[in-house]
């Protein structure tokens, strides 16, 4: 015979079903703020009719989006789903909320879950005018194709290299001069590397140039991809979103290189012979570093690996889950890293130990980041913002919010920092295309450089800006748009503060 307990809770189970959920229940607005790794983001789902339709509307004020439609509100029973959107929500009649986990879709890796509650409606954010302070062009030079790999300065003879989309290596004074230019016919997606008396540059041609840096003079070219896959666009539901490509590193005898056609290259310095190559699993698009005697480098399917300067041998590999499109960065002991997990991942250099992570809300990290005084400051993509971080604890120091996707690696002065971000019409929220001024101490912005577009780019949703890594050198700041025209940003004239 059963127990009492036993008896009543199976007459309430058996006898007492739920009421149904309508969607008059649900009309309206609901919000939550899930938490994950110490960093929490708001969400809202908007239940509307529209069109006689039981219509959904979900807004991530992180990212800038706001009522964007997710298809029908499907119901049954107590369960609500999305038509358009994989997120299954579960109602609480007690408590008046509903609950379930972020889909994949929005937040990969990570099973978050998420509460909602009914909420007032949300503000549409105004549209971003940045009524800054602009800055000072000193000079522009065109080169005549957009330019995504990043400018690099050589301090010996004070020229400026940039690289663009036509194949075009080029070499300026500090004054917008042409010195000389070295063609590869292929895009260059990596930035050019001083390394002694020569300039290295890695093309799409699938070769890899080592150059007098002082003349432009081609000294070697050596075959460092052997049939990597074409770079879809981003409009392309295949598209791996690679836009950049690794530059090299050296030590005094060899040269290092990743590539798109899944390996990492280690050549002769003097005549560009190969001496070994490993494999990855999958593209490389990341600068690889050097720390003591090994090379540590990343691939899109998420695998940091270690292996010996010398042979290539491995001596560690840490999965961090999703690619790792943007270059490492060693700062004494430790790497540092961002993934398409959202997260900002410190490593211990010699063991591959996570010592910790920062989660971006709703946004790849593509920047790579930037280490300084004891703080590591990275751009980011739809988190739309700069963000400074303590290097040894990974505690978060300030964000500053910009007007679009950062991609690019900061350039860190004394006191300011100055960032590239990309821009696109028709995208989930505002994203332009500027480059911006930054208070390193506080994060205030001071200044901005922006062109809008014209209509056609917009229209045909055409990435326009600063994708390029600037540079800052003495007074001045150097930066490079994807319409192909390097800029010279006078500092000292920069406002101090915003207005």
């Amino acid at each position: 015979m059963k127990s009492c307990a036993a008896a009543i809770l199976f007459f309430a189970t058996t006898t007492i079903a739920a009421v149904p959920l309508s969607f008059a229940d649900l009309k309206g607005w609901w919000c939550a703020e899930p938490t994950h790794g110490g960093e929490s983001s708001k969400v809202c789902v908007h239940f509307l009719e529209e069109d006689g339709k039981q219509a959904a509307r979900l807004s991530l004020p992180a990212i800038g989006g706001h009522d964007v439609s997710i298809g029908i509100a499907e119901i049954d029973g107590q369960t609500v789903d999305f038509e358009s959107l994989k997120f299954q929500l579960e109602y609480n009649d007690s408590r008046n909320t509903l609950r379930g986990v972020i889909p994949e879709a929005i937040a990969p890796i990570y099973k978050i879950p998420i509460e909602f509650t009914r909420a007032a409606a949300l503000d549409k954010p105004a549209s971003g005018a940045w009524n800054l302070p602009r800055a000072k062009v000193t000079w522009f030079y065109d080169t005549n194709s957009a330019v995504w790999a990043g400018l690099e300065h050589d301090a010996e003879t004070d020229l400026i290299f940039v690289a663009n989309d036509a194949g075009a290596v080029i070499s300026l004074d500090r004054a917008g001069k042409q010195h000389w230019s070295f063609s590869t016919d292929q895009p260059i997606k990596a930035r050019p590397s001083v390394i002694g008396p020569w300039l290295l540059v890695t093309s799409d041609s699938g070769f890899f140039y080592k150059l007098d840096k002082r003349t432009g003079r081609e000294q070697w070219r050596a075959r460092v991809d052997s049939g990597s896959p074409p770079r879809v666009p981003p409009t392309d539901p295949n598209s791996k979103w690679d836009r950049y490509g690794s530059s090299a590193i050296a030590d005094a005898t060899r040269v290092f290189v990743a590539s798109r056609d899944k390996h990492l290259y280690a050549l002769d310095i003097r005549t560009g012979a190969q001496l070994w190559r490993v494999s990855a699993g999958d593209i490389v698009t990341a600068t690889p570093v050097l720390y003591r005697d090994l090379i540590l480098f990343a691939a899109f399917d998420g695998k940091v690996t270690a292996v010996s300067a010398i042979d290539g041998k491995e001596r560690w590999t840490y999965d961090a889950k999703l690619a790792v499109p943007g270059d490492l960065t060693v700062a004494g002991d430790r790497v540092y890293l961002g993934s398409r997990t959202y997260d900002l991942i410190a490593l211990d250099a010699a063991s591959g130990k996570e010592l910790w992570k920062r989660y971006y809300w709703f946004s790849w990290i593509e920047s790579p980041p930037v280490v300084r005084d004891g703080t590591v400051y990275t751009g980011s993509s739809d988190a739309l913002g700069v963000f400074a971080f303590d290097a040894t604890s990974g505690a978060t120091r300030w964000k500053a919010r910009v007007p679009g996707w950062a991609w690019s690696r900061p350039a860190v002065g004394d006191e300011l920092i100055v960032v590239g971000t990309v821009g696109m019409g028709g995208y989930l929220g505002s994203r332009n295309g500027a480059l911006v001024g930054i208070d390193r101490a506080s994060g205030t912005l001071r200044w901005i450089h922006i062109e809008p577009p014209d209509q056609a780019v917009v229209e045909k949703r055409t990435e326009w800006g600063f994708a390029a890594s600037p540079l800052i050198v003495g007074k001045h700041a150097y930066a490079a748009d994807l319409r192909g025209r390097v800029y010279a940003i006078d500092l000292a004239s920069a406002p101090s503060k915003t207005q």
